[in-house]
């Protein structure tokens, strides 16, 4: 994992995709020489899978495109553009009957580690899955919206799933005390670190550490919607500025 870089599944080395029955995994975010850090994998299927194991990590999916089912125990989940599902740590899952299915699994160290023991928080219920869009819209930084889809509040003891919602427009730098893995899902613009700009397209993912200094900048004529997955789990909204301030829309109290 290279922290501010952007990869697609296009630019990735062919050692980091694999299969897994009909589909094909592209290792987007690897853990590298990191301990007990998240990870992720794009994966496009049209067909089925067999099953796996969460080991040792919570899973958290999005559905980017397409349709299909997710089994895991007697549960059966429809899947649609938009829905986000959550296995829990020593759960089994497979993907039945799905057509143009692109999606992105998220891979959360559970308790078992130090690390992972130190970012757990306690939960007041579990939900298994969500629907992008029914949830109220909370607000970030200037004009932005997000949409939290799992938190501590929906049975996840490791991270916060959200979307993001920016319109067109230009943001300073700013940081978070949180490790987070990104996706964009709709509309496209730039990312800037290190004095940098990459260009971001559907399916464009990137991984930022605690302090990291970065920018999302629209220069569309659409929203720019991103995925979010950071840990421990909170507030979307809290993010600093370069000199420690937080940003509007967030207070630490």
């Amino acid at each position: 994992m290279e922290p501010g870089v952007v990869y697609t599944s296009q630019t990735l080395a062919k050692d980091r995709i694999t299969r897994r029955g009909d589909a094909t995994c592209y290792e987007i975010v690897r853990t590298d020489f990191y301990v007990e850090a998240m990870s992720a994998i794009d994966l496009h299927l049209t067909g089925s899978t067999p099953s796996i194991t969460a080991d040792k990590s919570d899973v958290l999916i999005y559905v980017r495109e397409g349709t299909g089912s997710l089994k895991t125990g007697n549960e059966i989940v429809e899947l649609l553009r938009g829905t986000a599902i959550q296995i829990r740590s020593g759960e089994s899952f497979q993907y039945e009957k799905c057509n143009d299915l692109k999606l992105i699994e998220v891979y959360v160290p559970d308790a078992s580690g130090p690390f992972g023991r130190r970012l757990t928080s306690p939960t007041s219920g579990f939900v298994r899955s969500v629907q992008q869009g029914i949830s109220s819209k909370g607000n970030a930084t200037g004009n932005r919206e997000f949409e939290v889809l799992f938190d501590a509040e929906r049975g996840c003891a490791s991270a916060t799933m959200f979307v993001g919602f920016i319109p067109t427009s230009g943001a300073p730098a700013h940081f978070h005390l949180y490790d987070e893995i990104c996706q964009i899902i709709s509309g496209g613009g730039r990312l800037e670190t290190y004095g940098k700009k990459q260009e971001l397209v559907s399916g464009s993912t990137f991984a930022v550490v605690p302090r990291m200094l970065h920018s999302l900048i629209n220069d569309r004529d659409e929203d720019l919607w991103v995925l979010g997955i950071f840990r421990p789990q909170g507030s979307p909204a809290a993010a600093y500025y370069p000199d420690g301030t937080p940003a509007p829309g967030y207070s630490e109290v």
